[in-house]
């Protein structure tokens, strides 16, 4: 019984942490993006564009990651 309740807060934790992830990549690539319009250096642009790629790529493996726990969690009901 107490292996439930454990796994329960377990997966509320992780759920949490993945929103909270998810919305400071998004937040990240927002930023990036805006800087990116507003700048004319080179550097500073492929800064920007390596922030953005990379927040991009963050996000969608967290995406990932709440689909697959999805997939977990509605196999056990």
């Amino acid at each position: 019984m107490n292996f439930i309740k454990t796994k329960k807060v377990n997966l509320t934790k992780k759920e949490d942490f993945l929103r909270k992830a998810l919305l400071d990549a998004q937040k990240r690539f927002d930023d990036a993006y805006k800087g990116f319009q507003n700048v004319n250096e080179p550097d500073l642009i492929d800064s920007y564009i390596y922030e953005i790629n990379a927040a991009t790529l963050k996000y969608k493996v967290l995406l990932h990651e709440v689909k697959m726990m999805n997939d977990d969690n509605s196999s056990v009901r």
